[in-house]
């Protein structure tokens, strides 16, 4: 996996693909080797690099988190989601009865969730794909802490700032509790009287949340700004460009991206890649292109938790992203090609191009799954 690491932060071990900007570049006998000397790290800072892209499977370094695989860690990871779930309803019911936030305890809970990131990410991101109609206000907010905290953690944000950054994810929309749901379900289009009541969210959430004790200021503005965009199109203050709070920055994408893949009243869910390239499109106006490419590296184009047809006509889920052949991921086959019920086979795209490139496998489409009536959660694990 492709992670993003401060230049001063590079250790003995680590393995080198290139800078993380692009320019300037690794040296040539750099780039694509582990880091084997101190020497070596001083030849890249003298290269005036700030950050690079390391990939975090062939390297060496001591790990607090171990990898782990899919099959490893998805239960556990289930049941982090599960815990955090039931939190997230009942910090909305303690907002609603304007009680006290337990930010610590909150804060607490989300450590085994980016524990779990951490080994394996693939396993928190494949539960963000489940649906959850009934519970979208609280499942949006916990996937899109997901999908943040994984972005935070590619861009090489500390631990410390993930937790944050994941809290304020959770909480971007408790200010819809204030908002009457004749107008937060309705299926038509919203008048612009009632759009103008939704916009009011982020302002209501910060109100409260300032009488809260234990919450940062770098929460609150990540809470505030998370509908404000790089063109100084979004709300609530039209801000726009560096004005914007990083946090809010990385939550943007993510709740984006989570809206797009998930059935709303008004339209139906995107497939993941197709989210993918929607956001792509908005890269030099709604979002900043750094912040769009990295979610696109981090995700991804055929993120985790896609269904998919591949050339052979079986059909699959990804499970996890190769980060070097980014259109060639671990695949779980769970249908043959006239889509009967198949034992579970785990192939991996670019392993298997190498290895034999004439009965090497592509990717054809991504598949919604309501087109063949299909619950994913019964492949997941």
């Amino acid at each position: 996996m492709l992670e993003k690491v401060y230049t001063k932060d590079i250790q003995e071990g680590m393995f080198l693909v290139c800078s993380a900007n692009g320019n300037p570049s690794l040296p040539e006998e750099i780039a694509n080797t582990c880091v084997s000397s101190k020497e070596t790290i001083l030849k890249i800072q003298r290269c005036d690099i700030k950050e690079v892209l390391i990939d975090s499977s062939k390297s060496t370094t001591p790990n607090i988190h171990p990898k782990t695989s899919y099959s490893e860690e998805i239960l556990f990871a289930r049941d982090t989601y599960t815990d955090i779930l039931d939190m997230i309803k009942v910090m909305f019911e303690t907002v609603e009865s304007n009680g006290y936030l337990d930010v610590a305890l909150y804060e607490k809970k989300i450590d085994p969730l980016i524990d779990s990131i951490e080994r394996n990410s693939g396993a928190a991101a494949s539960l963000t794909v489940l649906a959850q109609a009934d519970k979208y206000l609280f499942s949006h907010s916990l996937n899109t802490a997901i999908l943040s905290a994984m972005l935070g953690r590619f861009m090489g944000l500390s631990r410390e700032s993930i937790t944050q950054l994941s809290l304020a994810a959770i909480l971007m929309n408790i200010g819809k509790i204030w908002i009457p749901d004749s107008v937060l379900k309705k299926k038509g289009k919203l008048t612009k009287q009632e759009f103008a009541t939704i916009k009011e969210h982020p302002v209501n959430a910060c109100k409260y949340l300032s009488k809260q004790q234990g919450i940062s200021l770098d929460v609150i503005k990540g809470v505030l700004s998370h509908h404000e965009r790089d063109d100084s199109s979004g709300y609530p203050e039209g801000i726009s460009g560096h004005e914007i709070h990083k946090y809010a920055r990385i939550i943007a994408i993510c709740d984006s991206y989570d809206a797009m893949t998930s059935d709303r009243p008004y339209r139906e869910a995107m497939t993941p890649n197709m989210a993918i390239k929607h956001l792509y499109s908005m890269k030099t106006t709604t979002f900043h292109p750094r912040y769009i490419e990295s979610f696109i590296k981090c995700v991804g184009i055929y993120p985790v938790g896609c269904f998919v047809k591949l050339s052979d006509g079986s059909y699959g889920i990804v499970l996890e992203n190769t980060p070097q052949a980014p259109l060639q991921p671990q695949i779980k086959i769970v249908f043959d090609s006239r889509l009967r019920a198949t034992h579970p086979k785990y192939i991996d795209l670019a392993k298997l191009s190498s290895e034999n490139k004439r009965e090497s496998l592509e990717i054809e489409e991504c598949i919604h799954p309501k087109t063949f009536k299909l619950e994913l959660s019964r492949f997941l694990w």
